[in-house]
Protein backbone atom coordinates (compact mmCIF):
# COMPACT_ATOMS: atom_id res chain seq x y z
CA UNK A 1 0.00 0.00 0.00
CA UNK A 2 2.71 2.63 1.02
CA UNK A 3 4.20 1.82 -2.59
CA UNK A 4 0.84 2.42 -4.51
CA UNK A 5 0.56 5.72 -2.05
CA UNK A 6 4.04 6.52 -3.49
CA UNK A 7 3.67 6.02 -7.24
CA UNK A 8 0.10 8.16 -6.46
CA UNK A 9 1.93 10.98 -5.78
CA UNK A 10 3.88 11.18 -9.50
CA UNK A 11 1.26 13.43 -11.35
CA UNK A 12 1.06 14.65 -15.04
CA UNK A 13 3.67 17.73 -14.42
CA UNK A 14 6.18 15.60 -12.75
CA UNK A 15 5.68 14.06 -15.94
CA UNK A 16 6.25 16.29 -17.92
CA UNK A 17 9.22 18.01 -16.03
CA UNK A 18 11.41 14.69 -16.50
CA UNK A 19 9.92 14.71 -20.38
CA UNK A 20 11.81 18.06 -20.84
CA UNK A 21 14.65 17.10 -18.78
CA UNK A 22 15.42 14.36 -20.90
CA UNK A 23 14.83 16.28 -24.07
CA UNK A 24 17.61 18.77 -22.88
CA UNK A 25 20.06 16.52 -21.98
CA UNK A 26 19.70 14.23 -25.39
CA UNK A 27 18.59 16.38 -28.35
CA UNK A 28 19.38 19.61 -26.83
CA UNK A 29 23.15 19.10 -26.78
CA UNK A 30 22.92 17.62 -30.04
CA UNK A 31 20.83 19.55 -31.86
CA UNK A 32 22.39 21.63 -35.00
CA UNK A 33 20.07 22.83 -37.94
CA UNK A 34 23.43 23.43 -39.84
CA UNK A 35 26.74 23.76 -38.22
CA UNK A 36 29.35 25.28 -35.86
CA UNK A 37 28.54 28.72 -36.05
CA UNK A 38 24.77 28.16 -35.38
CA UNK A 39 25.49 26.35 -32.24
CA UNK A 40 24.62 28.99 -29.84
CA UNK A 41 21.45 30.27 -32.42
CA UNK A 42 20.35 26.89 -32.70
CA UNK A 43 20.95 26.01 -28.89
CA UNK A 44 19.48 29.22 -27.64
CA UNK A 45 15.84 28.87 -29.73
CA UNK A 46 15.45 25.05 -28.94
CA UNK A 47 15.80 25.95 -24.74
CA UNK A 48 13.45 28.68 -25.33
CA UNK A 49 10.49 27.22 -27.54
CA UNK A 50 11.12 23.83 -25.22
CA UNK A 51 10.93 25.65 -21.63
CA UNK A 52 7.95 27.42 -23.38
CA UNK A 53 6.65 24.37 -24.00
CA UNK A 54 7.09 23.04 -20.07
CA UNK A 55 5.73 26.65 -18.80
CA UNK A 56 2.30 26.73 -20.66
CA UNK A 57 1.80 22.47 -19.94
CA UNK A 58 2.48 22.86 -16.38
CA UNK A 59 0.69 25.79 -16.36
CA UNK A 60 -2.67 24.70 -17.53
CA UNK A 61 -2.06 21.13 -15.55
CA UNK A 62 -1.43 23.15 -12.42
CA UNK A 63 -5.15 24.90 -13.36
CA UNK A 64 -7.12 22.01 -14.31
CA UNK A 65 -5.61 20.44 -10.67
CA UNK A 66 -6.43 23.67 -8.65
CA UNK A 67 -9.96 23.73 -10.23
CA UNK A 68 -10.06 19.79 -8.67
CA UNK A 69 -8.40 20.72 -5.46
CA UNK A 70 -10.53 23.95 -4.90
CA UNK A 71 -13.34 21.74 -5.26
CA UNK A 72 -12.35 19.34 -2.79
CA UNK A 73 -11.29 21.83 -0.46
CA UNK A 74 -7.58 20.74 -0.51
CA UNK A 75 -5.48 23.17 -2.10
CA UNK A 76 -2.09 23.76 -1.89
CA UNK A 77 0.61 26.12 -2.51
CA UNK A 78 2.95 25.75 -5.33
CA UNK A 79 5.40 28.93 -5.10
CA UNK A 80 5.97 28.70 -0.74
CA UNK A 81 7.20 28.29 1.06
CA UNK A 82 10.54 30.11 -1.27
CA UNK A 83 14.26 28.86 0.07
CA UNK A 84 17.07 30.99 0.00
CA UNK A 85 17.95 30.00 -3.48
CA UNK A 86 14.38 30.96 -4.74
CA UNK A 87 15.09 34.21 -3.06
CA UNK A 88 18.45 34.87 -4.63
CA UNK A 89 17.73 33.50 -7.98
CA UNK A 90 14.64 36.45 -8.11
CA UNK A 91 16.85 38.90 -6.74
CA UNK A 92 19.07 38.29 -9.39
CA UNK A 93 16.11 38.43 -12.28
CA UNK A 94 14.72 41.65 -10.50
CA UNK A 95 18.63 43.32 -10.17
CA UNK A 96 19.10 41.88 -14.45
CA UNK A 97 15.08 43.93 -15.02
CA UNK A 98 16.18 47.19 -13.51
CA UNK A 99 19.75 46.89 -15.51
CA UNK A 100 17.69 46.47 -18.38
CA UNK A 101 15.41 49.62 -17.71
CA UNK A 102 18.49 51.73 -17.00
CA UNK A 103 20.70 50.61 -19.39
CA UNK A 104 21.76 52.75 -22.48
CA UNK A 105 21.24 50.03 -24.93
CA UNK A 106 17.36 48.23 -23.66
CA UNK A 107 16.91 45.82 -26.99
CA UNK A 108 20.29 44.54 -26.45
CA UNK A 109 19.75 44.26 -22.95
CA UNK A 110 16.36 42.05 -23.21
CA UNK A 111 17.91 40.20 -26.30
CA UNK A 112 21.70 39.91 -25.50
CA UNK A 113 22.75 40.36 -28.77
CA UNK A 114 25.13 42.22 -28.46
CA UNK A 115 26.88 39.12 -26.20
CA UNK A 116 26.13 35.86 -25.85
CA UNK A 117 22.33 35.83 -25.69
CA UNK A 118 22.12 36.46 -22.22
CA UNK A 119 19.74 38.97 -22.13
CA UNK A 120 16.47 39.73 -20.04
CA UNK A 121 15.00 37.24 -22.08
CA UNK A 122 16.81 34.11 -21.37
CA UNK A 123 17.42 35.15 -17.62
CA UNK A 124 13.75 35.04 -17.39
CA UNK A 125 13.51 31.73 -18.61
CA UNK A 126 16.33 30.29 -16.08
CA UNK A 127 14.46 31.81 -13.44
CA UNK A 128 11.29 30.08 -15.06
CA UNK A 129 12.87 26.53 -15.62
CA UNK A 130 14.14 26.57 -12.32
CA UNK A 131 10.64 27.35 -10.54
CA UNK A 132 9.16 24.67 -12.49
CA UNK A 133 12.34 22.09 -11.49
CA UNK A 134 12.30 22.80 -7.98
CA UNK A 135 8.59 22.22 -7.85
CA UNK A 136 7.58 19.27 -10.02
CA UNK A 137 11.10 17.08 -10.86
CA UNK A 138 10.32 13.77 -9.61
CA UNK A 139 13.88 11.40 -10.06
CA UNK A 140 13.35 9.10 -12.67
CA UNK A 141 16.78 6.90 -13.91
CA UNK A 142 16.11 7.37 -17.69
CA UNK A 143 16.82 11.16 -16.98
CA UNK A 144 19.87 10.67 -15.83
CA UNK A 145 20.89 7.43 -18.42
CA UNK A 146 19.80 9.86 -20.74
CA UNK A 147 21.64 12.54 -19.73
CA UNK A 148 24.92 9.83 -19.84
CA UNK A 149 24.19 8.70 -22.95
CA UNK A 150 23.72 12.32 -24.99
CA UNK A 151 26.65 13.89 -23.47
CA UNK A 152 28.74 10.61 -23.87
CA UNK A 153 27.96 11.20 -27.44
CA UNK A 154 28.79 14.97 -27.49
CA UNK A 155 32.14 13.72 -25.81
CA UNK A 156 33.14 11.67 -28.32
CA UNK A 157 32.37 13.70 -31.12
CA UNK A 158 35.27 16.34 -29.60
CA UNK A 159 37.75 13.66 -29.73
CA UNK A 160 36.92 12.59 -33.50
CA UNK A 161 36.35 15.92 -34.47
CA UNK A 162 40.22 16.75 -32.76
CA UNK A 163 41.31 14.08 -35.14
CA UNK A 164 39.88 15.92 -38.18
CA UNK A 165 37.64 12.85 -38.14
CA UNK A 166 34.26 14.26 -39.16
CA UNK A 167 31.35 11.93 -39.17
CA UNK A 168 28.55 14.68 -39.48
CA UNK A 169 30.01 16.53 -41.75
CA UNK A 170 30.24 19.71 -40.38
CA UNK A 171 33.50 20.75 -41.60
CA UNK A 172 32.44 21.19 -44.55
CA UNK A 173 32.82 24.94 -46.17
CA UNK A 174 35.06 26.54 -42.77
CA UNK A 175 38.59 27.62 -42.95
CA UNK A 176 41.01 25.48 -40.79
CA UNK A 177 41.29 28.40 -38.28
CA UNK A 178 37.59 27.85 -37.75
CA UNK A 179 37.92 24.31 -37.65
CA UNK A 180 41.04 24.34 -35.64
CA UNK A 181 39.20 26.03 -32.57
CA UNK A 182 34.93 24.40 -33.01
CA UNK A 183 34.15 20.86 -32.28
CA UNK A 184 31.49 18.48 -31.37
CA UNK A 185 27.99 19.87 -31.79
CA UNK A 186 28.96 22.65 -29.06
CA UNK A 187 30.98 25.37 -30.23
CA UNK A 188 34.39 26.50 -30.28
CA UNK A 189 37.22 25.12 -27.27
CA UNK A 190 35.64 27.19 -24.48
CA UNK A 191 32.11 25.80 -24.81
CA UNK A 192 33.30 22.15 -24.77
CA UNK A 193 35.86 22.83 -22.10
CA UNK A 194 32.54 24.11 -20.24
CA UNK A 195 30.34 21.49 -21.20
CA UNK A 196 32.78 19.05 -20.13
CA UNK A 197 33.04 20.23 -16.84
CA UNK A 198 29.84 19.50 -16.17
CA UNK A 199 29.76 16.19 -17.47
CA UNK A 200 32.83 14.94 -15.59
CA UNK A 201 31.92 16.06 -12.30
CA UNK A 202 28.63 14.78 -13.07
CA UNK A 203 30.06 11.12 -14.07
CA UNK A 204 32.64 10.71 -11.48
CA UNK A 205 30.51 11.83 -8.60
CA UNK A 206 27.50 9.03 -9.96
CA UNK A 207 30.50 6.46 -10.15
CA UNK A 208 31.47 7.06 -6.85
CA UNK A 209 28.41 7.00 -5.02
CA UNK A 210 25.49 4.70 -6.61
CA UNK A 211 25.12 1.09 -6.26
CA UNK A 212 22.71 0.33 -9.22
CA UNK A 213 25.56 -1.62 -12.03
CA UNK A 214 24.67 -0.79 -15.15
CA UNK A 215 24.76 3.03 -13.95
CA UNK A 216 28.28 2.66 -13.00
CA UNK A 217 29.27 0.95 -16.25
CA UNK A 218 27.43 4.21 -18.09
CA UNK A 219 29.41 6.52 -15.63
CA UNK A 220 32.75 4.60 -15.84
CA UNK A 221 32.35 4.89 -19.64
CA UNK A 222 31.30 8.33 -19.02
CA UNK A 223 34.76 9.24 -16.99
CA UNK A 224 36.90 8.13 -20.58
CA UNK A 225 34.71 10.11 -22.11
CA UNK A 226 34.44 13.36 -20.42
CA UNK A 227 38.39 13.54 -19.47
CA UNK A 228 39.48 13.20 -23.03
CA UNK A 229 36.76 15.73 -24.41
CA UNK A 230 38.19 17.78 -22.06
CA UNK A 231 41.98 16.94 -23.30
CA UNK A 232 41.19 18.14 -26.70
CA UNK A 233 39.09 21.02 -26.02
CA UNK A 234 42.94 22.24 -24.87
CA UNK A 235 40.69 25.08 -23.02
CA UNK A 236 42.64 26.28 -20.15
CA UNK A 237 39.47 27.15 -18.50
CA UNK A 238 38.59 23.35 -18.40
CA UNK A 239 41.69 22.48 -16.27
CA UNK A 240 40.79 24.79 -13.92
CA UNK A 241 37.53 22.85 -13.52
CA UNK A 242 38.91 19.89 -13.60
CA UNK A 243 41.19 20.38 -10.44
CA UNK A 244 38.50 21.80 -8.79
CA UNK A 245 36.02 18.59 -9.61
CA UNK A 246 39.13 16.22 -8.18
CA UNK A 247 38.77 17.71 -4.98
CA UNK A 248 35.02 18.13 -4.51
CA UNK A 249 34.77 14.67 -5.41
CA UNK A 250 37.32 13.42 -3.35
CA UNK A 251 35.54 14.98 -0.53
CA UNK A 252 32.13 13.45 -1.14
CA UNK A 253 33.96 10.33 -1.57
CA UNK A 254 35.45 10.44 1.98
CA UNK A 255 31.63 9.98 3.35
CA UNK A 256 32.61 6.13 3.18
CA UNK A 257 35.27 3.65 2.93
CA UNK A 258 33.27 2.38 -0.20
CA UNK A 259 33.28 5.25 -1.55
CA UNK A 260 36.71 6.38 -1.21
CA UNK A 261 37.60 2.74 -3.25
CA UNK A 262 35.11 3.66 -5.53
CA UNK A 263 36.94 7.11 -6.16
CA UNK A 264 40.52 5.65 -6.51
CA UNK A 265 39.45 3.56 -9.19
CA UNK A 266 37.31 6.56 -11.14
CA UNK A 267 40.93 8.01 -10.92
CA UNK A 268 42.35 5.13 -12.80
CA UNK A 269 39.87 5.38 -15.16
CA UNK A 270 40.11 8.89 -16.03
CA UNK A 271 43.85 9.25 -16.20
CA UNK A 272 44.07 5.92 -17.65
CA UNK A 273 41.74 7.25 -20.39
CA UNK A 274 44.47 9.64 -21.72
CA UNK A 275 46.57 6.54 -22.69
CA UNK A 276 43.74 5.53 -24.78
CA UNK A 277 43.86 9.12 -26.47
CA UNK A 278 47.49 9.05 -26.76
CA UNK A 279 46.88 5.10 -28.48
CA UNK A 280 44.43 6.66 -30.72
CA UNK A 281 46.40 9.36 -31.53
CA UNK A 282 49.43 6.72 -33.09
CA UNK A 283 47.48 4.77 -35.17
CA UNK A 284 46.24 8.24 -37.26
CA UNK A 285 49.60 9.28 -37.44
CA UNK A 286 49.27 11.84 -34.68
CA UNK A 287 47.42 13.80 -37.12
CA UNK A 288 45.67 16.11 -34.76
CA UNK A 289 44.94 19.85 -33.92
CA UNK A 290 47.46 21.58 -31.55
CA UNK A 291 47.47 20.74 -27.98
CA UNK A 292 48.69 23.42 -25.31
CA UNK A 293 51.31 22.10 -22.92
CA UNK A 294 49.46 20.87 -20.38
CA UNK A 295 46.70 18.20 -21.97
CA UNK A 296 50.67 17.68 -24.00
CA UNK A 297 51.93 16.35 -20.88
CA UNK A 298 49.19 14.67 -20.00
CA UNK A 299 48.36 12.68 -22.83
CA UNK A 300 52.25 12.42 -23.86
CA UNK A 301 54.59 12.73 -20.99
CA UNK A 302 56.14 9.60 -19.85
CA UNK A 303 55.20 11.24 -16.06
CA UNK A 304 51.82 10.98 -17.00
CA UNK A 305 52.12 7.27 -16.12
CA UNK A 306 52.64 8.76 -12.62
CA UNK A 307 48.80 9.46 -11.90
CA UNK A 308 48.20 6.50 -13.03
CA UNK A 309 50.34 4.52 -11.18
CA UNK A 310 49.50 6.08 -7.77
CA UNK A 311 45.53 5.87 -8.01
CA UNK A 312 45.42 2.41 -8.87
CA UNK A 313 47.86 1.55 -6.30
CA UNK A 314 45.46 3.74 -3.94
CA UNK A 315 42.46 1.81 -4.73
CA UNK A 316 44.55 -1.60 -4.54
CA UNK A 317 45.59 -1.10 -1.19
CA UNK A 318 42.20 0.21 -0.18
CA UNK A 319 40.53 -3.12 -1.31
CA UNK A 320 43.33 -5.26 0.70
CA UNK A 321 42.76 -3.59 3.47
CA UNK A 322 39.26 -3.62 3.38
CA UNK A 323 38.48 -6.51 6.34
CA UNK A 324 40.44 -4.23 8.40
CA UNK A 325 39.91 -1.26 8.09
CA UNK A 326 36.23 -0.45 6.68
CA UNK A 327 34.24 -1.15 10.34
CA UNK A 328 36.79 1.70 11.63
CA UNK A 329 36.69 4.10 9.12
CA UNK A 330 35.73 7.49 10.69
CA UNK A 331 34.58 9.71 7.74
CA UNK A 332 35.01 13.11 9.49
CA UNK A 333 39.02 13.05 10.62
CA UNK A 334 39.34 11.93 6.48
CA UNK A 335 37.47 15.05 5.25
CA UNK A 336 39.12 17.63 7.74
CA UNK A 337 42.44 16.36 6.21
CA UNK A 338 41.45 16.14 2.70
CA UNK A 339 39.67 19.93 2.77
CA UNK A 340 43.04 21.19 4.66
CA UNK A 341 45.70 19.68 1.92
CA UNK A 342 43.35 21.11 -0.58
CA UNK A 343 43.12 24.12 1.22
CA UNK A 344 46.74 24.38 1.23
CA UNK A 345 47.25 23.59 -2.09
CA UNK A 346 45.11 26.70 -2.47
CA UNK A 347 47.02 28.65 -0.89
CA UNK A 348 50.21 27.64 -2.28
CA UNK A 349 49.16 28.45 -5.95
CA UNK A 350 47.45 32.06 -5.07
CA UNK A 351 51.22 32.72 -3.28
CA UNK A 352 52.54 31.60 -6.57
CA UNK A 353 50.61 33.81 -8.47
CA UNK A 354 50.82 37.06 -6.45
CA UNK A 355 54.44 36.44 -5.88
CA UNK A 356 54.94 36.01 -9.97
CA UNK A 357 52.65 38.72 -10.98
CA UNK A 358 53.77 41.46 -8.09
CA UNK A 359 57.05 40.63 -6.74
CA UNK A 360 59.04 38.71 -9.23
CA UNK A 361 57.98 40.22 -12.72
CA UNK A 362 61.22 38.78 -14.50
CA UNK A 363 61.62 35.20 -13.87
CA UNK A 364 61.32 33.50 -17.17
CA UNK A 365 58.18 31.10 -16.37
CA UNK A 366 57.79 29.67 -20.03
CA UNK A 367 54.25 28.07 -20.64
CA UNK A 368 53.26 28.63 -16.62
CA UNK A 369 53.61 32.40 -17.11
CA UNK A 370 50.07 31.92 -18.67
CA UNK A 371 48.57 31.00 -15.27
CA UNK A 372 50.99 32.13 -12.45
CA UNK A 373 51.98 35.90 -13.74
CA UNK A 374 49.00 38.30 -14.36
CA UNK A 375 49.33 41.11 -17.11
CA UNK A 376 47.85 41.96 -20.12
CA UNK A 377 49.25 38.73 -21.94
CA UNK A 378 47.47 36.17 -19.23
CA UNK A 379 45.06 33.65 -20.32
CA UNK A 380 45.02 34.29 -23.94
CA UNK A 381 44.94 38.13 -23.07
CA UNK A 382 42.34 37.61 -21.09
CA UNK A 383 44.40 40.15 -18.49
CA UNK A 384 44.10 42.62 -21.16
CA UNK A 385 40.43 42.84 -21.16
CA UNK A 386 40.02 42.12 -17.15
CA UNK A 387 42.08 45.00 -16.59
CA UNK A 388 40.67 47.52 -19.12
CA UNK A 389 36.98 46.28 -18.24
CA UNK A 390 37.58 46.88 -14.46
CA UNK A 391 38.77 50.63 -15.19
CA UNK A 392 35.22 50.87 -17.43
CA UNK A 393 33.45 49.65 -14.38
CA UNK A 394 35.08 51.95 -11.90
CA UNK A 395 34.33 55.00 -14.71
CA UNK A 396 30.73 54.29 -13.89
CA UNK A 397 28.22 56.13 -11.95
CA UNK A 398 26.55 55.10 -8.88
CA UNK A 399 23.70 53.96 -10.25
CA UNK A 400 25.17 51.96 -13.44
CA UNK A 401 28.10 50.82 -10.25
CA UNK A 402 25.15 49.06 -8.79
CA UNK A 403 23.08 47.39 -11.49
CA UNK A 404 25.85 47.78 -14.27
CA UNK A 405 25.09 49.02 -18.19
CA UNK A 406 22.71 46.08 -19.05
CA UNK A 407 22.57 42.09 -19.38
CA UNK A 408 25.42 41.26 -21.40
CA UNK A 409 26.15 44.85 -22.78
CA UNK A 410 29.84 44.52 -22.65
CA UNK A 411 30.21 44.86 -25.68
CA UNK A 412 29.60 48.53 -26.38
CA UNK A 413 31.37 49.09 -22.51
CA UNK A 414 35.07 47.59 -24.15
CA UNK A 415 34.12 48.84 -27.84
CA UNK A 416 36.51 51.96 -27.02
CA UNK A 417 39.25 49.54 -26.73
CA UNK A 418 38.95 47.66 -29.94
CA UNK A 419 41.49 49.42 -31.84
CA UNK A 420 44.07 48.58 -28.89
CA UNK A 421 43.11 45.32 -28.52
CA UNK A 422 43.30 44.79 -32.75
CA UNK A 423 47.01 46.05 -32.47
CA UNK A 424 48.34 44.20 -29.41
CA UNK A 425 46.93 40.94 -29.94
CA UNK A 426 45.10 41.00 -33.91
CA UNK A 427 41.36 40.53 -32.35
CA UNK A 428 38.90 43.19 -33.87
CA UNK A 429 36.19 42.92 -30.90
CA UNK A 430 35.21 41.16 -28.52
CA UNK A 431 31.66 40.97 -26.67
CA UNK A 432 32.48 39.57 -23.29
CA UNK A 433 35.01 39.62 -20.59
CA UNK A 434 35.74 35.93 -20.43
CA UNK A 435 34.87 36.20 -16.78
CA UNK A 436 31.66 34.94 -16.01
CA UNK A 437 31.65 37.11 -12.71
CA UNK A 438 33.50 39.76 -13.78
CA UNK A 439 30.74 39.88 -17.01
CA UNK A 440 28.08 39.78 -14.23
CA UNK A 441 29.90 42.78 -12.65
CA UNK A 442 30.47 44.68 -15.19
CA UNK A 443 27.06 43.92 -17.28
CA UNK A 444 24.40 43.51 -14.11
CA UNK A 445 26.06 45.79 -11.29
CA UNK A 446 27.47 44.05 -7.97
CA UNK A 447 24.08 44.32 -6.82
CA UNK A 448 23.61 41.48 -9.73
CA UNK A 449 26.77 39.83 -9.34
CA UNK A 450 26.22 39.32 -5.40
CA UNK A 451 22.54 38.42 -6.15
CA UNK A 452 23.91 35.34 -8.47
CA UNK A 453 26.67 34.51 -6.19
CA UNK A 454 24.23 34.08 -3.36
CA UNK A 455 22.70 31.88 -5.75
CA UNK A 456 25.41 29.42 -5.88
CA UNK A 457 26.59 29.63 -2.65
CA UNK A 458 22.77 29.30 -0.48
CA UNK A 459 21.94 26.36 -3.29
CA UNK A 460 25.54 24.08 -2.62
CA UNK A 461 25.06 24.71 1.02
CA UNK A 462 21.81 23.18 0.78
CA UNK A 463 23.17 20.52 -1.01
CA UNK A 464 25.97 19.67 0.99
CA UNK A 465 23.54 19.18 3.76
CA UNK A 466 21.14 17.40 2.08
CA UNK A 467 23.51 14.89 1.04
CA UNK A 468 23.31 12.80 4.23
CA UNK A 469 19.29 12.06 3.02
CA UNK A 470 20.28 11.88 -0.51
CA UNK A 471 22.86 10.84 -2.33
CA UNK A 472 22.15 12.26 -5.43
CA UNK A 473 22.19 15.33 -4.50
CA UNK A 474 25.81 15.51 -3.81
CA UNK A 475 25.95 14.69 -7.69
CA UNK A 476 24.32 17.90 -9.00
CA UNK A 477 26.48 19.62 -6.06
CA UNK A 478 29.97 18.36 -8.26
CA UNK A 479 28.88 19.33 -11.23
CA UNK A 480 27.70 23.21 -9.90
CA UNK A 481 31.00 23.28 -8.30
CA UNK A 482 32.65 22.08 -11.41
CA UNK A 483 30.82 24.70 -13.70
CA UNK A 484 31.34 27.37 -11.31
CA UNK A 485 35.34 27.00 -11.05
CA UNK A 486 35.88 27.25 -14.84
CA UNK A 487 33.33 30.13 -15.08
CA UNK A 488 35.93 32.23 -13.65
CA UNK A 489 37.79 32.11 -17.16
CA UNK A 490 35.08 31.84 -18.85
CA UNK A 491 32.03 32.45 -20.69
CA UNK A 492 28.23 32.21 -19.93
CA UNK A 493 26.01 31.11 -23.04
CA UNK A 494 22.73 29.43 -23.98
CA UNK A 495 25.02 25.58 -24.48
CA UNK A 496 26.14 24.90 -21.45
CA UNK A 497 24.68 27.33 -18.78
CA UNK A 498 21.10 26.30 -19.22
CA UNK A 499 21.91 22.88 -18.09
CA UNK A 500 24.04 23.98 -14.59
CA UNK A 501 20.86 25.97 -14.18
CA UNK A 502 19.19 22.43 -14.47
CA UNK A 503 21.41 20.31 -11.84
CA UNK A 504 21.06 23.33 -9.55
CA UNK A 505 17.44 22.99 -9.92
CA UNK A 506 17.59 19.49 -9.47
CA UNK A 507 19.55 19.42 -6.44
CA UNK A 508 17.27 22.06 -5.10
CA UNK A 509 14.79 20.28 -5.63
CA UNK A 510 15.75 17.38 -3.86
CA UNK A 511 16.79 19.49 -0.98
CA UNK A 512 12.97 20.24 -0.63
CA UNK A 513 12.16 17.11 -0.08
CA UNK A 514 10.72 14.82 2.43
CA UNK A 515 12.96 11.66 3.48
CA UNK A 516 9.51 9.60 2.82
CA UNK A 517 9.90 11.53 -0.97
CA UNK A 518 13.54 11.12 -1.05
CA UNK A 519 13.47 6.94 0.01
CA UNK A 520 12.13 6.41 -3.87
CA UNK A 521 15.54 7.97 -5.08
CA UNK A 522 17.68 4.97 -5.50
CA UNK A 523 20.85 5.05 -7.55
Amino acid sequence: MADKSKKSQYSIRNSLTNYYLLLMFTVFPLFLTQQYAHARRDKLWFFLVLSGVLLLSVTATSAITFFDQRRLGTVRPILRPFTAPDIAFCSFFLAAAISTLISDYRLDSLTGNAGRNNGLILLLTYMVVYLIVTRFWYYKSYVIVGYLVGSSIVALLAVLNFFYIDPLGIFEGYSERVIEDFGSTIGNKNTISSFMCLFLPLTLALFVLLRKRYLKVLSGIGIALAYTGLLCADSSSGFLGLVAVLCAVAVVAARSYDTLCSYALGLTILFSSAKLLRLFSILMDDKHKTMEAIPQALVYSPLSYLPIVLSAMLFIVLLLLRGRLSERYRSRPVRIVLLSVIAALFLLLLGAFVYFSVFDTGTELGSLSRMLRFDERWGTHRGYMWMKGMEDYAGFDLLHKLFGSGPDTFYHVFAPHFGELLEKFGDSSTDCIHSEYLNYLITQGIIGLIAYLSLLVTACVRMAKNGSRCALTLVFLCAVIGYAAQATVNIYQPITTPVMILFLSMGEALCRKSDDELSMVRI
